[in-house]
């Protein structure tokens, strides 16, 4: 470890040393100097980022670059992951679930004509201009989050359960704790008949911390336009399914937006609910958010 240390703190010291020749070539306007130099540290530079960045981190922010490109028409640079998140996490999510995604700074307004945006959510747009949900409920925020990538359940009469649901055995807890209440309807290990003032609760984003190994305060679900996004670019079968999810947004009534149901729209579904509602095809799914 210490002999690896010694050789990265060697390799930003060559690089810290040619961009100082290369202020200096400018300086003297020596430009024929400055882009050898230029061309020698870019090298050196690319080298350096593939010996610190894990592979798994270097293939992950080029496939994001290469799908926001193509859902937003246009390049938009997307940033190193938080310093939080190690490679030890990252293949953790991965075994249960969970995914990595970036959502640019971008404001999803219906006038925009993004390419990849097949499913806008015209309710939700009318409710914004109706003042009835925030105006900045419309805006990506430009920031990594870790979200559920697994399918939404379906069903002609009875919705299915969420499958190899890495939730199951902290719901059944909660349950039984009293942290969510149990209803006969369905089993103890379900996201269903769970109200979105129980997944605010402090007991639910504590319990859900602990096993995502995030930070309680860090832990909420989708807003409404992160789940379109991400369904557009990433998942469009969240749209091809009958059960609905909560969604974090606030009604101007005190309700709590949901959504995703093909029957009504898919992708491009948005209502809302009393946040003490509890119902038999409406789930949810976790995001956490990494502190800027």
């Amino acid at each position: 470890m210490e002999s690896n240390c010694q050789q990265i703190a060697a390799e930003i010291s060559e690089i810290q040393k040619l961009k100082a020749g290369f202020d200096m070539a400018l300086h003297l306007n020596e430009l024929d100097k400055a882009r050898a130099i230029q061309s020698d540290l870019e090298n050196k530079i690319a080298i350096f980022y593939e010996q610190v960045v894990p592979l798994e981190f270097r293939e992950l922010i080029k496939k994001e670059s290469e799908v926001i490109e193509g859902f937003f028409g246009k390049h938009i640079d997307v940033p190193p992951l938080p310093k939080s998140i190690t490679l030890e996490k990252f293949k953790y999510w991965e075994s249960i679930g969970f995914e990595l995604h970036y959502l640019p700074k971008e404001e999803m307004t219906p006038d925009k004509d993004f390419p990849g945006w097949i499913n806008k959510p015209e309710y939700f747009f009318e409710q914004v201009q109706r003042k009835r949900i925030t105006k900045d409920s419309s805006l990506l925020n430009g920031e990594w989050v870790l979200v559920d990538g697994r399918p939404k359940p379906d069903g002609e009469v009875t919705v299915g359960e969420y499958s190899n649901d890495s939730l199951g055995e902290t719901l059944v807890v909660l349950r039984k704790v009293g942290a969510i209440q149990k209803d006969e309807h369905r089993p103890l290990f379900s996201r269903y008949l769970v109200s979105c003032n129980e997944l605010n609760s402090d007991a639910l984003k504590t319990a859900f911390a602990e096993l995502l190994r995030a930070n309680s305060q860090d832990v909420c679900l989708p807003r409404a336009i992160e789940w379109n996004y991400l369904g557009n670019a990433f998942h469009p079968e969240w749209g091809e399914t009958s059960s609905r999810e909560w969604f974090q947004d606030n009604f101007k009534n005190g309700h709590h937006l949901y959504g995703g149901s093909s029957i009504l729209g898919g992708l491009s579904n948005v209502y809302h609910y009393s946040p003490v509602f509890r119902g038999n095809d409406l789930g949810f799914r976790l995001m956490v958010r990494f502190p800027k």
